[in-house]
């Protein structure tokens, strides 16, 4: 009934029954323990400690959603490339790029990417608009 978090949630524990923190994302909450991912691992921590330290709730900025037509010879790997080379925003992790459709010889894409300041969301959103357009446009369009 204390909870101040729900799974899913990233938050970072503090205090003196830890000797330091924990930061990960809630997993699971038992009667007992607390489970928390933190990357390829998990960390289980009592409930008593849990209630005797400081819990700060992680909010994660909203990510900038693209959805682009590449250009034929162009592969993902290839924007991927360009967008970790070009982004000048401070990213929280790099552009993620997933397939979304094959169009004859082109590649329909969607990319993600999430700024490391929530503030920075609009500078974001209009860098990677700058780069995707000139780097999807056809070579056959460029004088």
């Amino acid at each position: 009934s204390a909870r101040a978090f729900r799974v899913g949630e990233r938050v970072r524990l503090q205090g003196g029954p830890l000797a330091g923190q924990i930061e990960g994302t809630v997993s699971s909450l038992g009667l007992l323990y607390t489970t928390f991912a933190t990357g390829d691992d998990s960390m289980m921590v009592p409930n008593s400690v849990v209630l005797n330290v400081a819990i700060l709730p992680l909010r994660e900025p909203d990510a900038v959603n693209l959805r682009a037509r590449l250009r034929a010879g162009m592969s993902p790997g290839d924007l991927q490339e360009v967008l970790e080379k070009s982004l000048q925003t401070p990213l929280r992790n790099s552009p993620r790029i997933t397939l979304e459709e094959l169009d004859g010889d082109e590649v329909v894409v969607r990319i993600a990417a999430t700024p490391r300041v929530a503030a920075q969301g609009r500078q974001l959103a209009s860098e990677l608009l700058s780069i995707v357009s000139r780097e999807t446009r056809s070579h056959a369009e460029t004088p």
